[in-house]
């Protein structure tokens, strides 16, 4: 089962259907694109995007000497969603 239809079936289960009931196959496509762009968190909630990301180490120190600023290190070693780094 792909994604977009597991998706789907999991936000029909969850009553996110309009009240005026179901909506056609023919609009579904279009339907789940507008919901799903109405979750998308807004501008102001994305601060996390405004960080400055470097993929190595030298790169951090280089930009941190530039710029008189801390490096912050984030090290992951298992899986992130479990809040264990």
């Amino acid at each position: 089962m792909g994604f977009w239809r597991a998706f789907l079936l999991a936000a029909l289960a969850c009553g996110c259907a309009p009240a005026s009931g179901p909506v056609p196959d023919a609009r579904l496509r279009a339907f789940t694109a507008a919901r799903w762009a109405e979750w998308q968190p807004r501008k102001e909630e994305r601060r996390f995007d405004e960080i400055g990301w470097v993929q190595s180490l030298r790169e951090a120190k280089t930009l941190a000497a530039k710029h008189r600023r801390p490096v912050f290190v984030f090290l992951h070693d298992g899986r992130i969603n479990t809040g264990r780094c």
